[in-house]
């Protein structure tokens, strides 16, 4: 698995865990900030399903993610 795929897993673990502790009534999403990262790093994320992620720039954006999009 990779190591970027495991963070988000822990994490959703985490977040989950402490929204069933507080017994809040939500479905929390999980933005991944994919920012100055490759698409060859957030690939992995995209095979496992993660959906929502995020960028600062509508120019890298745009670069990136027209390719996924093909």
């Amino acid at each position: 698995m990779h190591s970027s795929l495991q963070k988000l897993n822990l994490l959703k673990d985490k977040v989950y865990e402490i929204a069933s502790k507080k017994q809040l009534n939500t479905n929390p999403k999980i933005v991944v900030i994919s920012k100055t990262f490759s698409i060859d790093k957030v690939q992995p994320l995209l095979d496992a399903g993660h959906i929502h992620f995020g960028e600062n720039k509508v120019q890298e954006a745009e670069e990136k993610w027209s390719k996924v999009k093909d």
